[in-house]
C-alpha cells in the first residue's frame, strides 16, 4: 500500500504533451439517447431537466426565441463574460444583434450532449465540442462545453458556462516597420521579375504581375506570358541557325522606392541586360541599358507589378 501515495505523485507530474496525447487519443463521445438523459423519478429534478431540454431545443437549436420568458425569469442572471443579463438583453442579442432565424423544433434533438446531472435547484447539460486542431489544419478533435442553471419555480433563473474572454489582437506593427516589410517584400519582387526573365520562365514571369498588369504595351498575364514564350522561341531558333546565345542576366541599380499610398509604391531604378557565358570568351556583352519606373500595387496582402516602363520621360 506504500505504493499508493508515489502512484499518485507520477499521475500529477505528467507532462502538457502526455496530457494533450490523451485527450486526443480518447475522444469525447455523445450519448446514444441525449433525451433520455433528461428525465429524472424525483418530480422537481425531472421538472428542471425538461425545461432545460426545451431551452437547449427550442431555444438554442430552433431560434424560437419568442419563448424564452416560458423557460427563463425575467432578471435572468449570465456567469459569462462576453454576454448582458436579463431576459430581455438575452433575446435582444439572438433576434436584433445575431439575427437568429426561427425554423421548426427538431423531431429529436441535434446537440451531441454527453451527461445531464441534476441536483437541487441546478441542471448541468454537458456536451461534446469539437474544434480544429492548431497543429493539424483541417482536422479537429473534441472536448467538452457545460451549460448550469439554477431554476427557480421552473424558470432559469442563473447560468454557468465555460465562456473567457477573446485574446485581444496582435499588436498592428508601427510605421517604420510596416514600412520596412514593405520594403523587403517589394525588393523581393523585383529580384523574382529578375530571375523568371533571365530563365525565361513564362509563368513565373507572369505571376510577377497583376492579372491586368503591363510592361510597355504588352497587357494583361496572358500577353506577358507569351512575350517570354516567344523570346525563347527566338532564341532556340537562332541557335538552330549555328549562333551563340550565353546565357541573360538583368540587373537593376540604385532603387529608390517611393510610398504613394499603403498599398502602392513607384520605384525608380537604372537597369542593364548582359548576355555572358561562365567565361570570359566570349567577352560579356552589354545588350541595353537605361532607366526604369515600376508602379507596383499590393493585392490580398502580395506586391505585384501593375506598369512596368523601361523608357520613362520623367
Amino acid at each position: 500500500m506504500k505504493m499508493l501515495p508515489a502512484l499518485f505523485a507520477a499521475t500529477l507530474l505528467l507532462t502538457p504533451l502526455q496530457a494533450h496525447a490523451q485527450a486526443l487519443s480518447d475522444p469525447v463521445v455523445a450519448a446514444p439517447n441525449p433525451e433520455s438523459l433528461f428525465t429524472s423519478r424525483d418530480p422537481k429534478l425531472h421538472r428542471n431537466k425538461q425545461v432545460a431540454l426545451k431551452i437547449v431545443k427550442e431555444l438554442l437549436e430552433a431560434g424560437q426565441w419568442s419563448r424564452a420568458p416560458q423557460y427563463l425569469t425575467q432578471r435572468y442572471i449570465q456567469h459569462n463574460p462576453v454576454a448582458a443579463s436579463g431576459l430581455d438583453a438575452v433575446m435582444h442579442y439572438f433576434v436584433d444583434i445575431a439575427k437568429v432565424q426561427p425554423k421548426p423544433v427538431p423531431e429529436r434533438m441535434q446537440t451531441k450532449v454527453v451527461a445531464v446531472q441534476a441536483e437541487g435547484d441546478y441542471v448541468t447539460v454537458s456536451y461534446v465540442r469539437e474544434l480544429p486542431d492548431p497543429k493539424t489544419p483541417g482536422k479537429t478533435y473534441t472536448t467538452t462545453w457545460f451549460d448550469m442553471w439554477r431554476f427557480v419555480d421552473g424558470k432559469a433563473d442563473e447560468h454557468w458556462d465555460p465562456m473567457a474572454l477573446p485574446p485581444p489582437p496582435p499588436p498592428a506593427p508601427d510605421a517604420a516597420l510596416r514600412e520596412s516589410q514593405d520594403r523587403a517584400a517589394i525588393a523581393q519582387l523585383e529580384w523574382d521579375y529578375s530571375r523568371a526573365v533571365d530563365t525565361l520562365n513564362p509563368a513565373a514571369y507572369a505571376a510577377n504581375f497583376t492579372p491586368d498588369g503591363a510592361f510597355g504595351t504588352t497587357k494583361g498575364s496572358a500577353a506577358l506570358s507569351k512575350m517570354i514564350v516567344d523570346l525563347k522561341a527566338g532564341q532556340a531558333e537562332r541557335r538552330a541557325r549555328g549562333e551563340t546565345i550565353t546565357a541573360m542576366y538583368h540587373f537593376m541599380a540604385n532603387q529608390s522606392i517611393a510610398f504613394v499610398d499603403p498599398d502602392h509604391a513607384r520605384i525608380r531604378y537604372y537597369w542593364q541586360t548582359v548576355f555572358a557565358g561562365p567565361t570570359l570568351d566570349p567577352a560579356p556583352r552589354l545588350a541595353a541599358a537605361g532607366r526604369g519606373v515600376d508602379d507596383v500595387v499590393r493585392i490580398s496582402g502580395k506586391w505585384l507589378i501593375a506598369n512596368r516602363n523601361v523608357t520613362p520621360t520623367d
